[in-house]
């Protein structure tokens, strides 16, 4: 009687922790993710999902570092066993551009690998969690158009000069820099800027006038000022500045 009794409890235990385990982990790949920051990454990927069991369903986006090319918006459908999310990308057009597989490597990352041998995605990447109420002051805070001429001049603190001069289209940046340093020992001559704009952040890629890619970075509102923050680790340019019309 005792071991029936022993028995039961047992199960009933069992069936408590799947459960609980189930409610925790049925919607883990839900949420905002980006390789943004990622230096070594090839590109920016972007994936924009929701779980709800074992389903999984959402948005894709990709941008090249080599030439700039983009996958365009790609919708996202799958499902997830054993913890892991099995992925498929169509195009617009509904056509199937890719496979792969995600997993969660810790609370904030997700980790991709392809699956199949499409160049309109990475091999692989690490994704990293937007913060949410982050991006919705971002939203809020940087509304207006990246268009104009900037520059750091003024900053004391500066090691040199940034100058850009922007033209914002829809989400399409386009514009030209100069980057030259105090002590006259670095400058860059005129970079082409090109880029995009998301949730109020503008992205943007430095090219040199043999078209070469030198870095990456982005543009945000500071109340009045404009900050720029690099993303790679060129020397080529500033790490950070503070730019003002």
């Amino acid at each position: 009687m005792i071991r029936q009794t022993l028995i039961i409890l047992a199960g009933l235990f069992c069936g408590t922790f799947m459960s609980n385990y189930k409610a925790q982990s049925g919607n883990g790949f839900s949420g905002k993710f980006s390789s943004e920051g990622d230096v070594t990454a090839p590109g920016l990927m972007i994936l924009e999902l929701t779980q709800q069991g074992s389903k999984l369903e959402g948005l894709g986006y990709y941008m090249s570092n080599k030439d700039d090319e983009t996958s365009g918006s790609l919708s996202v459908n799958g499902y997830v066993k054993d913890k892991r999310g099995y992925v498929r990308f169509r195009d617009q057009r509904g056509n199937v551009v890719a496979d792969g597989s995600i997993i969660l490597k810790d609370a904030s990352t997700v980790y991709f690998i392809q699956t199949t041998v499409s160049s309109i995605l990475p091999t692989a990447a690490y994704l990293y969690v937007k913060n949410e109420n982050l991006t919705s002051e971002k939203k809020v805070t940087n509304s207006r158009s990246y268009t104009g001429k900037y520059s750091n001049e003024g900053d004391i603190t500066a090691k040199g000069i940034i100058l850009f001069e922007i033209t914002q289209s829809g989400s399409k940046i386009e514009g030209i820099a100069n980057y030259s340093t105090k002590d006259d020992q670095l400058d860059t001559g005129m970079l082409s800027v090109n880029g995009y704009v998301k949730d109020g952040i503008a992205y943007i890629r430095f090219r040199d006038q043999k078209g070469i890619s030198i870095a990456d970075g982005t543009l945000s509102s500071a109340g009045a000022n404009t900050v720029f923050k690099q993303t790679t680790s060129s020397s080529s340019l500033p790490h950070e500045a503070i730019l003002y019309r």
